[in-house]
C-alpha cells in the first residue's frame, strides 16, 4: 500500500477510537522527521485527518478539551515526557486533511509554512515516542486519551496496544505510516525523501544525498562506503556489517563468540546461562555450546527422564528413565513420551537380535526435576501409596518386580501396593529391558501405560510412554 493511499483502511485506527460530541479524535500521526542531512533543527511531525470536521485541536477558549502531542524519550520515563497543545483550530478538515507541526529550520528550508511551529528539544533523535493525544479523553475506549503513537529505535519504555517499537529512527529519513492496523512494527516504514505537507495542501520533497556512494552528512554509510566500520568495530563479535538507507545493517553481525549470552542466545562459549545436562532431564554428562551459541546435549548421557504426560502438579510422581543416545532431549529438555529406537543401534538397543529393539527403562517416584519445578502449579513430591501397571496387561513383569523391591510392598495383578508408603524422596528402580519386535518393514509400537497414586489415595499421576522399534 503507497504511503498516500492507507486512507482507504481506516479500520483499525477508527475503532481505537469511536465518534464521541468533540471533532479532533479522528486523527492519526502520519510523518515523523527528527533529522534530515545531519541537522537535527529539521524535524516536523505530520498528523492526517481520517474522517472529516476533525478540526478542533484547541480547547476553544477553555470550553471544551484541546488535544497535544506528547513527546517520550528513549526510557519513556515521567521525568523526560515533553508536551505541545495546539493553540488553535484547524481551517481545512477534509478527510486526508493534513496538520503539519515542523521546526522553524525546515519551514525555512522548503518554503512549506507549518501549522503549528515544533519548539526545539521535544522530538528525540535516535529512540523515543510521538503520540496524539485528546484531552481530557472524550470515549470510554480510550481513558488515557491516548489516540495514536510511534514508538522507534531502542525505545525502552511502555508502548501499550501498539505493540513493540520499530527498529528505524527518523533521522536522515522521516517514518512514515503505510497502514492502519494501530501495530506499529506493521504500519510504519522508513523514507529517504520526507514529503511534509501543511493544511492549506502546500508540501515539499526534501531530496536525499544518500545512493551517491559518498558518505554525506549526517549518513552512517553509503552503498559500500562504510567508513571504516565493521561489526567488531560497533561492539560485535563477528559478521560482516552492511547498509541500508545510509544507516548500518547489523543484521549480518552477531555476538556470538564474546562470551556473554546476548539477545536470542542460548550460551557464548562457557556461559551456559546456568544450565546442565542435569537440569535438562539427563542422568549427568557435559553440556557444551556451539560455534552458533546453541546449547548442545551431545555431551549428556544417553540416559534421561521423560515425563508420562500427567497433571502438572503431581507429574513428578512417577517418571521414566530412559537410554536412547538417539532420541535425546535438545536444549529445551523435552523429552517426549514417544521414543524411537531403530534395529540394531547401540544407543538404544540392548539385544543383539534382528526384528527386535530391547529398551532399557526404569521408573522414578519423587524425583527433583528441574524441568517441572516451575509455575505457580510446579510438581511437588508426596509419599508414594501404589503403582499399577494398566498396559500392557503382560510381556513386562520384571518391571512390576523392580517397583516392588523398592520397599516393603504387596502386589495383586498388575498393582504394587507400598505398606508403608514410600518416602517422599527419589526412588528409582533398576533398568529393565522391554523388547518391542518389528512388524516386518514397518515400525513396531508398545504403549505402556501406568497410575501413581499418594498416600490416602489422592492425587495420581498418569503417565505414558510409546516406544517404536524402527527396521
Amino acid at each position: 500500500m503507497s504511503r498516500r493511499a492507507w486512507l482507504c483502511c481506516l479500520g483499525g485506527l477508527l475503532l481505537l477510537a469511536r465518534p464521541a460530541a468533540a471533532n479532533q479524535h479522528l486523527i492519526a500521526l502520519d510523518e515523523v522527521l527528527a533529522s534530515f542531512q545531519g541537522d537535527p533543527s529539521l524535524q516536523f511531525v505530520e498528523l492526517r485527518l481520517l474522517a472529516p470536521a476533525q478540526t478542533q485541536l484547541s480547547n476553544g477558549g477553555g470550553v471544551r478539551g484541546a488535544a497535544d502531542l506528547v513527546f517520550d524519550d528513549a526510557a519513556g520515563s515521567p521525568a523526560g515526557q515533553r508536551v505541545f497543545t495546539f493553540t488553535h483550530d484547524l481551517a481545512q478538515g477534509a478527510a486526508g486533511a493534513y496538520v503539519l507541526v515542523a521546526s522553524p529550520a525546515l519551514a525555512a528550508l522548503t518554503g512549506v509554512t507549518p501549522d503549528f511551529v515544533l519548539p526545539p528539544g521535544l522530538l528525540a533523535q535516535g529512540a523515543g515516542r510521538v503520540c496524539y493525544r485528546v484531552n481530557p479523553p472524550q470515549d470510554g475506549f480510550q481513558p488515557t486519551g491516548i489516540i495514536d503513537c510511534v514508538a522507534y529505535g531502542n525505545f525502552t519504555g511502555d508502548t501499550g496496544r501498539f505493540g513493540p517499537p520499530t527498529p528505524i529512527t527518523p533521522e536522515n529519513r522521516s517514518l512514515q505510516r503505510v497502514a492502519t492496523s494501530g501495530m506499529t512494527l506493521a504500519d510504519w516504514t522508513s523514507e529517504l525523501q520526507p514529503t511534509p505537507q501543511n493544511n492549506a495542501g502546500e508540501g515539499a520533497i526534501l531530496h536525499t544525498l544518500c545512493g551517491d556512494g559518498a558518505i554525506s552528512q549526517g549518513e552512517e554509510c553509503d552503498g559500500a562506503a562504510l567508513g571504516g566500520a565493521t561489526c567488531a568495530s560497533l561492539g560485535f563479535a563477528s559478521g560482516t556489517l552492511g547498509c541500508t538507507q545510509c544507516h548500518y545493517d547489523t543484521t549480518g553481525c552477531s555476538f556470538c563468540g564474546n562470551g556473554a549470552i546476548n539477545g536470542s542466545e542460548q550460551c557464548d562459549g562457557q556461559a551456559l546461562g546456568g544450565h546442565t545436562c542435569e537440569a535438562l532431564g539427563f542422568t549427568g554428562g557435559s553440556l557444551a555450546c556451539t560455534d552458533q551459541c546453541r546449547l548442545s546435549t551431545e555431551g549428556c548421557d544417553p540416559t534421561f527422564f521423560v515425563p508420562g504426560g500427567g497433571p502438572r502438579g503431581p507429574e513428578c510422581f512417577a517418571e521414566w528413565r530412559v537410554e536412547n543416545a538417539g532420541g535425546r532431549p535438545g536444549a529445551d529438555g523435552k523429552a517426549p513420551p514417544r521414543q524411537l529406537c531403530h534395529d540394531g543401534d547401540a544407543g538404544c538397543d540392548a539385544d543383539a537380535i534382528a526384528g527386535t529393539c530391547t529398551f532399557t527403562i526404569a521408573v522414578c517416584f519423587d524425583r527433583s526435576d528441574a524441568r517441572l519445578a516451575v509455575g505457580a502449579r510446579a510438581c511437588r513430591r508426596d509419599t508414594i501409596e501404589s503403582w499399577t501397571l494398566r498396559a500392557p496387561s503382560a510381556g513386562i513383569a520384571p518391571l512390576i518386580v523392580s517397583v516392588g523391591a523398592l520397599g516393603a510392598s504387596t502386589t495383586v495383578g498388575n498393582t504394587v501396593t507400598f505398606s508403608p508408603p514410600l518416602e517422599a524422596k527419589e526412588h528409582c528402580t533398576a533398568g529393565v529391558g522391554v523388547t518391542v519386535p518389528t512388524r516386518g518393514k514397518r515400525p513396531g509400537k508398545l504403549l505402556v501405560k501406568t497410575i501413581t497414586v499418594a498416600s490416602g489415595g489422592h492425587p495420581r499421576d498418569l503417565d505414558t510412554l510409546k516406544l517404536v522399534c524402527a527396521p
